[in-house]
């Protein structure tokens, strides 16, 4: 095990600040730059690599941490997750955390507030594949049109501001015929 005499230059060779040069996704590794000093293929630190994963790779040009044991730059880390002026926070909010990605969209929970929020760009959108199926507890609103592909049961009153249309027969303006005064019925609608 080598010795340094200096221990600020022992730390300069072991941990040095960079940014991140080029990733390679498909061997997640990466190369990191410190001055005149780049790094040969690196793995960069994850929040999780077991059994739960995490993948969120380092963007090139973001700062990172070289940590090189013993100096050795060939067994390096890239440790990330360095704000800069190139990539600021993205909130200075104690009671958020969030996620922001680089098309604009944002997730964030709000802990005081007791809000979870997912905000997406133009043209963006979620799917949700639970075979098992899905529970909403609490009032749910709606704002836009909703497509249904399959049976809607209510066990609750439908209340429709403007008209409810089944078969094409409006159950508003339908008119029904064989009218008879008395106790009779009409016929179906028409």
């Amino acid at each position: 095990m080598a010795r340094f005499s200096d221990p600020e230059a022992a730390a300069g060779e072991v941990l040095r600040l960079g940014t991140i040069a080029s990733v390679d996704l498909a061997n997640a590794t990466c190369t990191a730059q410190s001055g005149e000093i780049v790094t040969g293929d690196i793995p960069w630190i994850a929040q999780r690599a077991g059994s739960v994963r995490a993948w969120s790779p380092p963007s090139i040009g973001e700062q990172c941490l070289i940590l090189a044991p013993e100096g050795d730059l060939a067994a390096a880390l890239a440790i990330v997750g360095l704000y800069s002026d190139a990539c600021p926070a993205p909130s200075t909010d104690p009671n958020v955390s969030l996620v922001e990605y680089p098309d604009g969209a944002i997730i964030a929970y709000d802990h005081a507030a007791h809000a979870l929020t997912a905000t997406l760009p133009e043209g963006g959108s979620v799917t949700i594949d639970a075979p098992g199926g899905v529970t909403i507890i609490g009032d749910t609103g709606i704002v836009g049109d909703t497509h249904i592909a399959g049976s809607l049961n209510v066990s609750g009153t439908v209340t429709a501001n403007e008209d409810v249309i089944g078969g094409g027969i409006s159950l508003k303006s339908h008119k029904h015929g064989q009218v008879q005064a008395g106790s009779a019925q009409s016929g179906a609608p028409v």
